[in-house]
């Protein structure tokens, strides 16, 4: 697993291959282990996946070619989501930017080692 913030633990069912309206269960664990549904609700092939959960806060990865490599962003965006000032007060867009940062690192380790299995 790439994810840097350390609760995703297993993918847990969803297609071979994710595309818009695309479903995928997640096994988490954070204090407690629980189940997590998914819904694509962006996608362009080889440029941006996005997806929410029952909350509606969405993660987003946009990939940009430059130079013979690509410019990997992760995004998180809880503005349009069901508890917005929750996430606030939780803190959780500065616990999310510091588990984006070590995600992005653990996926340019697997690049660089030619590791395409996340």
């Amino acid at each position: 697993m790439i994810d840097g913030s350390g609760t995703v633990k297993r993918i847990r069912s969803g297609p071979d291959r994710l595309a818009l309206g695309a479903k995928f269960g997640v096994a988490m664990h954070h204090w407690v282990p629980y189940p997590v549904t998914n819904e694509v609700v962006e996608f362009e092939e080889g440029r941006r996946i996005a997806w929410r959960h029952m909350a509606h806060d969405v993660w987003r990865y946009e990939l940009e070619p430059r130079d013979g490599a690509t410019l990997v962003r992760e995004t998180f965006d809880w503005s349009h989501g069901r508890f917005r000032k929750g996430v606030e007060l939780m803190g959780l867009p500065k616990q999310n930017l510091a588990s984006m940062e070590k995600t992005l690192e653990r996926l340019a380790a697997h690049v660089e080692a030619g590791d395409t299995t996340g």
